[in-house]
């Protein structure tokens, strides 16, 4: 009996000691990915941004902060990048250093500085996460970390593109490097208000408020974005600000009119004009011939539209957009738009005729806003970067840049909701 148990003794032992050793050999192969669910794992990797070190030829550090610009008409001072900060350069011509904020070039006047091969880091990813808005002059740190040294001021009341977010910070790319915005000190960006107009007319000629916006209520509106001092930019700019390539102010929208119609030329063009702002306006190009009358307007009368000679003559107000050439119809039997009933090479076929009349447009409007995946298809074909719908909402990074949102202004939409829309207010369930 003594000999059975001292053997089960002894087999135990060897049994613990072999656990042991087993244990350890485990401890020194840990696995390169443990087993845990993939959407666990997913967001262990996304909650960091990749920071690699590059070697850059030519990287500048200042002697002394130094303003950042962006250049449009003119240059635009965006921030300040602080001394003895290493930024990598991108060019340079006499006057100008030139580096990247996000995907933009961005300028520092020549002073004193060194330029010399050095080592930066900079994040690996770069999809834009979206953009963020200041209140007030914002740092950007070196590290997620409110005692680290300050790369770049940012300006207040500007709209920035940001890459990511790490916890309590934004990630700006600035130079090739990452900079640090502590949250607290800025706003999510909820997108730029883009407005939708068709027919502009004297409240008295008025027949109908559908798709109409009587003239004493436009010059109400453009009064009030004039003296909130906004700024208007063209599709392209939108482009680049969606896509991370243009800091723009605060108070900035798209104003947009589809179909070309002749009463913008008579009561738009000269408030806009008025004013400085600017507008793209969407040309169905089958109907510029004013000898021509249109369909009926809503029961308002028979339309007019504008000529090839009016957009010459307009030009340094309205950028001419895409409509469609003579898709802009709705089909007899179905009730909804014709380019439901065409191929995407018919589509295509028709974009082409419609840019010959417009032949450096960018965007293009949807027929009555609607549209399927064979028209997105045919407007990246022929080029075209920017596609409007009637869905109301802000344009921002959150959808495709060939479905972004508008705000349709009629006589029926109250001032108030105009203003709400406007100053980044409006909210949609």
């Amino acid at each position: 009996m003594k000999k059975i148990y001292s053997c089960l003794l002894l087999l135990a032992s060897l049994f613990l000691f072999i656990m042991g050793n087993e244990a350890k050999w485990n401890l020194n192969e840990v696995p390169l990915f443990h087993e845990q669910p993939a959407t666990a794992f997913a967001e262990t990797i996304q909650s960091k941004p990749f920071i690699t070190e590059k070697e850059f030829d030519q990287v500048l550090t200042l002697t002394n902060n130094q303003p950042i610009f962006m250049k449009q008409e003119n240059l635009i001072r965006i921030g300040e990048l602080q001394a003895n900060q290493a930024v990598a350069l991108i060019g340079e011509d006499e006057e100008y250093y030139e580096i990247r904020v996000g995907k933009m070039p961005a300028f520092i006047r020549k002073g004193q500085a060194k330029v010399e091969k050095n080592v930066v880091k900079t994040p690996l990813h770069t999809k834009q996460l979206g953009a963020v808005k200041t209140a007030q002059q914002t740092a950007v740190y070196t590290e997620a970390n409110l005692e680290s040294t300050v790369l770049m001021q940012l300006r207040k009341g500007y709209r920035y593109p940001v890459i990511e977010e790490e916890r309590d910070w934004y990630v700006i790319k600035i130079g090739e490097r990452a900079g640090y915005i502590h949250k607290p000190s800025v706003e999510m960006d909820e997108g730029l208000p883009v407005l939708l107009y068709h027919q502009v007319l004297p409240r008295k000629q008025m027949k109908t408020e559908i798709s109409t916006v009587s003239l004493e209520n436009f010059k109400k509106q453009m009064a009030y974005l004039a003296d909130e001092q906004f700024t208007t930019l063209t599709s392209q700019q939108l482009y680049d600000y969606l896509e991370g390539r243009l800091i723009v102010p605060e108070k900035t929208l798209i104003i947009t009119f589809d179909d070309g119609l002749l009463s913008s030329k008579e009561y738009a063009y000269p408030v806009l004009k008025q004013y400085g702002f600017t507008s793209s306006q969407h040309i169905i190009s089958s109907r510029m011939d004013r000898e021509k009358d249109g369909p009926l307007f809503d029961g308002g009368g028979l339309l007019k539209y504008l000529t090839v000679e009016d957009l010459i003559e307009l030009k340094d107000v309205f950028q001419f957009e895409a409509h469609t050439c003579a898709l802009h119809e709705l089909g007899r039997e179905s009730g909804a738009g014709l380019v439901f009933e065409h191929t995407e090479q018919e589509i295509m076929e028709d974009l082409q005729k419609n840019l010959q009349h417009v032949p450096s447009a960018v965007s293009i409007a949807y027929p009555y806003g609607q549209y399927n995946e064979e028209f997105i298809a045919a407007a990246k074909d022929v080029g075209l970067l920017i596609g409007y719908t009637t869905v109301e909402g802000y344009a921002n990074r959150d959808q495709s840049n060939y479905e972004v949102n508008r705000f349709g202004m009629t006589e029926k939409r109250s001032f108030k909701d105009f203003a709400t829309y406007v100053d980044g207010d409006m909210r949609w369930p």
